[in-house]
């Protein structure tokens, strides 16, 4: 087993050491926890907004995470639209969770489907329009300026679906009410004259640069059964934030450890998979969403034949440690016959890592 291999580097004081006590609890009741905690929601759960014929699920404001980043879940129908804008400090990022989107980035219109992703940094134009009658795509920001847009652009919702019939537009005074206490500036752009065509782009940047990339692309990385791909790198996003599409089939525990520099953002795409944090476990089915920040213990296993989960980690500094445990890969899909865990790699490297691996025996055992 894994967790044979590693050490207890695990530090019992109260600043550099695993969460203990109330501290450690999971929320997990279907609210925003509104500090910066571990929690969990369901599909659905957050704080709804209706902004102009779509539903703004906010699954991470700034307060619920420390500042560091905020996200939500964005759920519409066909033509349901947000005008072009830009972050003057502030990147973002999206990800296609259903359905079809027309992404306007840096002056070029791209056709996005389910499991596409863009980068948007600062300072770049970028709007979008839905196709399907159920589109959904997962965005966030990096930092705390921008999620306070969604409430000065909408109204409370219910529920995380939009209304029949609903209203597309939204007014200029609203636009204005949103730039007064946000970071975000709206403007004109000129739209296109066809539906544009499919991403094809495979390559993460080796630069900070607006990109797109089409889904089970860009570079992958295979550590005995699982497949991981970096969507963003740290050279790729200035060292704010990396995001990584995580497959594979039914497996063992990775067991439990801790970082003490940065938040591990969990989001179940396929399949299903039990996490375990401070010792508590937790069930994910898609859409399900886990915010653990750092000094919380976890571990996880993929429970279906296959599942994948999307995670994105910030500040950026963990790239290396899958470097070290992965071996580069050109396949798209999970191998059938997989290379060894090398995890004795990361062992050697150890003192270069935002990783505090529990002792033998600490994982949870799998069934």
């Amino acid at each position: 087993m894994v967790q044979d291999l590693l050490p207890n580097n695990g530090d019992s004081s109260s600043e550099s050491g695993p969460v203990s006590g109330a501290e450690a609890a999971l929320l997990a009741n279907g609210t925003l926890p509104g500090r910066k905690t571990l929690y969990a929601l369901r599909d659905g759960e957050g704080e709804h907004h209706l902004i102009g014929g779509q539903v703004v699920t906010l699954i991470a404001r700034a307060g619920d995470t420390g500042g560091l980043h905020e996200a939500a879940i964005m759920t519409g129908g066909k033509g349901a639209t947000m005008a072009p804008r830009y972050h003057a400090e502030s990147d973002a990022a999206i990800l296609v969770l259903d359905g079809s989107v027309t992404l306007l980035l840096d002056g070029e219109y791209h056709l996005l489907n389910r499991g596409d992703y863009a980068y948007v940094p600062a300072g770049t134009v970028y709007g979008h329009t839905m196709l399907d009658w159920r589109t959904r795509f997962l965005t966030w920001t990096i930092g705390d300026r921008v999620g306070a847009m969604y409430p000065a652009l909408g109204t409370p919702f219910s529920r995380p679906v939009q209304p029949e019939n609903a209203n597309l537009s939204i007014a200029d005074e609203t636009l204005r009410a949103a730039e007064a206490v946000a970071d975000v500036v709206f403007v004109e752009a000129p739209k296109p004259a066809d539906v544009p065509e499919r991403v094809t782009n495979d390559r993460v940047p080796t630069t900070q640069m607006p990109y797109v990339l089409r889904a089970g692309t860009g570079e992958r990385l295979v550590a005995a059964e699982q497949l991981f791909s970096f969507m963003q790198t740290q050279a790729s996003s200035g060292d704010q934030f990396i995001a990584i599409m995580n497959e594979g089939p039914k497996g063992d525990a990775i067991p439990p450890h801790f970082h003490r520099e940065h938040t591990e953002n969990f989001f179940c795409m396929d399949g299903h998979m039990t996490m375990w944090v401070n010792g508590q476990e937790v069930k994910l089915l898609p859409g399900d969403y886990v915010q653990v920040p750092a000094r919380h213990v976890h571990a996880y296993r993929l429970d279906a034949p296959y599942t994948r989960f999307f995670g994105w980690l910030t500040p950026g500094v963990f790239e290396p440690f899958f470097r070290y445990l992965g071996d580069a890969y050109d396949g798209h899909v999970f191998p059938m016959a997989p290379p060894p865990f090398r995890f004795e790699r990361v062992l050697a490297h150890l003192d270069e890592l935002d990783l505090q691996p529990l002792g033998k025996g600490d994982a949870p055992a799998s069934s």
